[in-house]
């Protein structure tokens, strides 16, 4: 087990928080944060850049106009620096994250790879595909792992849930809905005898039991979690991408549910024309008024705004949970041969080198870009 020898907390959008990490450090590791990648070049320091969603980001400049910016941040005095990296996007700065590090990587998915192929001609020769950034040693273990003493007949993940708009308290109508629709689900198919629903709201575990069957709302440690999935004979999640990689490895094909948030409309999209895709159940199937913005935060904002009133109508829910109980049932006549064939296709728009492959002979190579030794 890999264990840090340190950790300390902060904000990477303070230098004060980054300054003694920066000036002992041989190497900075960035994970989707692109402020340490700038506090990073700024002090010289070779900096490696790890993103799972290149393809998401969105930015209405030409990809030659960031690269002309990221220049500005390497090389110009530290006002000028912060100023232009500052009035970029948060989106626009992942991207010129990208364009800065020494080193960078992005997870597969389609997309991804005509997005490198513009960063590239842009100068970031240093962009890397690989495959999927996930905990390939516990996945491993999941699969050689015995099942758990008593699997669900259903597992659903709802993943962390929060993120810069949603959360557990306030804006969390899709958990709500979703757990108004399991519990009629469980009313109307006995033959699910346990049903699991996994998600980081329910940190307090919750169990109830309608007629023969034992809903639990918990929130299990990542290595139990993929136990109950290499070995679940049916799981249904939102289209994450970590989830989407996670379930291939583990040869599991799930039944996608609706959207929580704008990043699962552009994966689901990304998906179209795939059997994973095929079956999905998607909110835009109940008709135009469920189109979202096409904005990070405007479309995540629209997408609980409307899920909330799925809620509050009682015609509009049940047209939904009619529906999304059809895409279940459709999910489950699926034989083992459609199942393995869904997983191989995605599997092939999934694949790529591993991040430990990519980084073992690394070493050698950790010149600042734009620098020369």
């Amino acid at each position: 087990m890999h264990r840090f020898t340190r950790i300390d907390e902060g904000d990477t959008q303070r230098y004060q928080d980054v300054a003694a990490g920066l000036a002992e450090a041989d190497v900075v590791v960035s994970v989707m944060d692109a402020e340490l990648v700038f506090w990073a070049v700024r002090a010289e320091v070779p900096v490696l850049f790890f993103d799972s969603l290149l393809s998401f980001w969105s930015t209405e400049r030409t990809i030659e106009d960031l690269a002309a910016r990221a220049q500005l941040v390497r090389w110009s005095d530290d006002e000028t620096a912060r100023f232009v990296f500052d009035m970029l996007t948060p989106h626009e700065r992942i991207l010129v994250a990208h364009l800065l590090a020494t080193r960078s990587y992005a997870q597969n998915f389609p997309g991804v790879p005509a997005r490198i192929d513009s960063l590239t001609r842009a100068g970031a020769s240093h962009l890397q595909l690989c495959g999927p950034i996930v905990d390939r040693d516990a996945l491993e273990s999941a699969l050689s792992a015995p099942p758990p003493d008593d699997p669900p007949d259903l597992l659903i993940n709802l993943g962390g849930f929060q993120n810069f708009f949603l959360d557990y308290e306030s804006h969390n109508a899709y958990l709500d809905l979703l757990r108004r629709w399991v519990t009629e689900l469980a009313t109307a198919q006995p033959e699910l005898r346990r049903i699991l629903v996994c998600c980081g709201a329910f940190r307090e575990p919750v169990t109830e039991t309608h007629g023969d069957v034992r809903i639990e709302y918990t929130m299990l440690p990542h290595k139990d979690f993929l136990r109950h999935l290499a070995h679940a004979p049916l799981y249904a999640v939102p289209p994450s991408l970590t989830s989407l990689h996670e379930a291939v490895i583990l040869r599991r094909l799930p039944l996608l549910l609706p959207e929580q948030h704008y990043g699962h409309v552009t994966n689901l999209r990304s998906l179209r024309g795939t059997a994973i895709a095929d079956h999905a159940a998607s909110l835009i199937d109940l008709g135009t008024r469920f189109e979202v913005p096409e904005d990070d935060l405007g479309g995540t904002r629209a997408l609980d705004r409307l899920t909330r009133e799925l809620l509050a109508d009682e015609a509009e829910y049940r047209s939904f949970a009619d529906y999304l109980s059809k895409r279940l049932a459709d999910y489950r006549q699926l034989t083992d041969e459609e199942r393995a064939a869904a997983v191989d296709e995605l599997g092939e728009l999934l694949d790529g080198p591993t991040p430990a492959g990519l980084l073992e002979h690394i070493g050698d190579r950790l010149v600042p870009t734009g620098r020369t030794s």
